[in-house]
């Protein structure tokens, strides 16, 4: 897993930063070699007007 961690400004208390809070986002790691990418034939879902 990759992490991305990210600190923001939690609390301010006269204009002067008191806590400082932390946030961590776990990416899993990209296994995708190449090739094609087999696609959803959308026109399948179109409703057809039958008069």
């Amino acid at each position: 897993m990759k992490n991305q961690t990210v600190s923001f400004a939690t609390v301010k208390k006269n204009g002067v930063i008191t806590k400082i809070g932390n946030s961590t986002v776990q990416q899993p790691k990209i296994n995708f070699k190449g090739g094609s990418v087999k696609w959803f034939d959308d026109s399948k879902l179109l409703k057809v007007n039958k008069a």
